[in-house]
């Protein structure tokens, strides 16, 4: 089943802290076609734990499935997909051993799932987790702890997503069957999810209560030093900083911190996102020097985990170069800023963000280099890139947005016109 980072964890910080637009697509679900097989109870051995279980292996899909697994593992991305594609068009195409078939699909549309998510894709990601949570009951059956943790990830998708329908009713559910069938690890999960939910419908007092509760469920389910515990910190952090109270909160993302670090490590995506919201709770208060220092700090392991030009290392430099101005450094934000600039002129050329970043250069050049004189390269590069997007600027409030302040900015330092000849009585 999904792990739970099946959300990229920055998407569910800035979505829980009001900082992101949460916009659904509809659904289309794949239609499950499978039936019980006569005389059995359920499938066979199947998922992530059977790869290595020879007589699960000889089922086609199975195998497909846990060479997708074995494929992603050595890094081969796009063959670990095709093998994934393999193992479902397989399953869906079985007509005896059903049952096997419809394990093998709870699995493989959880994974394609999980793999939307981490890739962005929230549309794909809700189809999938839909998709599992029919798999699941047709091999498992609707009380299963499969077809529980199925329906978990699915709620927990569309409530990050703000698309909230219904969330509610899935959790109690959840929770329902998780009790039944005494899964302490899923009734901890879903008492953290219904949690948040309370959060978000602005219930302070049950969301603390039951972040709580989930807390210590999940350090007697999991371990206190869990990467499971580590998400309740992450999500009592952020309750505590919606409510303005920086200090308790950062005190919750410092222990999730420790945790990630000790389990993840430093530089793993996961801990580097609460590194970076833990650091910008100290901009929160104006501290602004401790929040650069944070940033500095955690940007040679930005560039490890992701590269020195992904869009992940870009932000962190833009967010140490707007520290440094809010200090007053506006020679060493600048050099920031062209660093920014000078990968975005490689990696998004004539996009919004590398005209933003020109023109964020351009005015703090100007600043510090004593007038429009010393911007006149940038300035060029301000007009060029509004030049490009004012075919896209009608249909596109972004694009459209910055055509306009390329102008106004442009026009600062035009030469005023010619005044008129006076007119002689």
């Amino acid at each position: 089943m999904l792990t739970p980072r099946l959300l990229p964890l920055a998407s569910v910080l800035l979505c829980a802290l009001g900082l992101a637009a949460c916009s659904t697509e509809p659904v289309r679900t794949p239609e499950v076609q499978l039936t019980e097989e006569p005389g059995e109870a359920g499938p066979r051995c199947s998922g992530a734990d059977c790869c290595s279980d020879a007589e699960a292996l000889e089922f086609a899909p199975q195998r497909q499935y846990c060479s997708a697994l074995a494929l992603d593992n050595e890094g081969k991305g796009p063959a670990s997909s095709s093998a994934l594609k393999e193992a479902i068009a397989g399953a869906r195409a079985e007509k005896i051993r059903t049952h096997d078939a419809s394990g093998v699909l709870c699995h493989a549309y959880a994974l394609e799932a999980q793999r939307a998510g981490d890739r962005g894709d929230a549309a794909a990601a809700r189809t999938g987790l839909a998709a599992a949570v029919q798999a699941c009951r047709a091999g498992f059956g609707n009380e299963s702890d499969q077809a529980a943790q199925a329906l978990l990830d699915s709620a927990e998708q569309r409530m990050q997503m703000k698309e909230l329908d219904k969330v509610q009713a899935d959790i109690g559910a959840v929770l329902a069957q998780a009790r039944k069938n005494a899964n302490a690890q899923i009734e901890a999960d879903a008492t953290d999810a219904l949690g948040r939910l309370m959060g978000i419908g602005g219930d302070l007092a049950g969301e603390r209560r039951l972040l709580n509760e989930g807390m210590e469920m999940r350090r007697k389910a999991y371990g206190e030093n869990s990467y499971q515990a580590g998400m309740s910190y992450v999500n009592l952090g952020g309750s505590y900083m919606r409510q303005n109270d920086n200090p308790a909160g950062r005190a919750w993302y410092e222990r999730a911190i420790a945790v990630y670090g000790a389990t993840l490590g430093m530089a793993d995506p996961v801990t580097l996102e609460v590194r970076a919201a833990h650091a910008m709770s100290y901009s929160a208060e104006r501290n602004h020097k401790r929040a650069q220092e944070l940033l500095e700090a955690m940007l040679p392991q930005a560039v490890q985990a992701y590269g020195a030009q992904s869009e992940d290392t870009v932000a962190i430099l833009n967010d140490i170069g707007n520290m440094l101005q809010h200090q007053g450094q506006s020679p060493a934000a600048l050099l920031r800023f062209e660093e920014v600039l000078a990968i975005r002129r490689a990696t998004m050329p004539n996009s919004v963000k590398h005209g933003r970043s020109a023109l964020l250069a351009a005015t703090l050049k100007r600043k510090t280099g004593g007038g429009c004189g010393a911007s006149t390269a940038l300035d060029a590069e301000v007009r060029r890139i509004a030049a490009q997007l004012e075919a896209s600027a009608a249909r596109d409030e972004e694009a459209r947005s910055y055509v306009r302040d390329a102008h106004d900015f442009v026009q600062q330092c035009a030469l005023p016109a010619p005044r008129g000849a006076r007119k002689h009585k």
